[in-house]
């Protein structure tokens, strides 16, 4: 099984700064809360269940690990530029912790203006990312926590050979004004074997094939998916 390895950026950050864990340990509140079925009630042959029930949209939150904030940073984006605080006790760390990008730095970058801010904060998760030979990382928002002030800028760092030293760059919701607490997930991560690719397209590719699989799938009232095809991904 490969391995991914965190380890801390800073010395003074290090016995602060909480730990990385599996994304699966970190499933937003709202998809907890989310009932699996409208109803209990069959309709004409089919249960109605809710997004809950899709494995494929839990799999996409569970994938990888989650990078957490380092410390409690207040955010005020109700004016034209951005307040940024963090504890005074920690004002002297403040580089090592907060930086920003300026609008000029990112001038082609499509920004929607009316839903982001337009300097991009850049945060300091603190533990940082090694990954095995051949292998690279994908920093990503947490995915389906669309309700989350801060919009991660996505990117891929090779970190077999470059530990991901650096702050992470974030677009930061207009509107938005109160304190991410220490410990949010700030960033899920996702190491990947790099792999050449080579696309085909396959115009002689049966439907029948196709339509088998659909009716194989919803043979069942509920989990066809999970229960015939899903393949468990385990990041530990």
């Amino acid at each position: 099984m490969p391995k991914i390895k965190f380890v801390p950026g800073f010395p003074e950050l290090k016995d602060i700064a909480p730990l990385p864990e599996s994304a699966t340990k970190n499933v937003p509140a709202w998809y907890k809360e989310q009932p699996s079925m409208i109803d209990d009630k069959l309709e004409d042959g089919t249960l109605k269940l809710t997004v809950k029930k899709c494995q494929a949209f839990f799999d996409a939150m569970a994938l990888g690990y989650m990078l957490k904030m380092p410390v409690d940073i207040y955010i005020d984006a109700t004016g034209p530029t951005l307040d940024v605080q963090i504890p005074k006790e920690l004002e002297k760390m403040r580089a090592m912790i907060l930086s920003q990008h300026s609008k000029e730095q990112v001038s082609h970058l499509p920004i929607d203006e009316d839903l982001y801010m337009p300097n991009i904060l850049r945060i300091h998760p603190t533990w940082l990312a090694q990954t095995e030979p051949g292998y690279s990382t994908l920093f990503l928002s947490p995915l389906h926590s669309d309700g989350y002030p801060l919009k991660a800028v996505e990117a891929i760092i090779d970190t077999d050979s470059f530990t991901s030293d650096g702050h992470l760059s974030f677009f930061v919701k207009k509107g938005f004004k109160g304190i991410l607490k220490q410990g949010t997930p700030l960033a899920q991560i996702f190491p990947f074997k790099r792999e050449d690719w080579e696309m085909e397209i396959d115009k002689d590719y049966s439907p029948a094939l196709i339509q088998q699989q659909r009716v194989d799938v919803r043979s069942t009232f509920q989990n066809g998916y999970k229960l015939k095809h899903w393949v468990k991904k385990t990041f530990k």
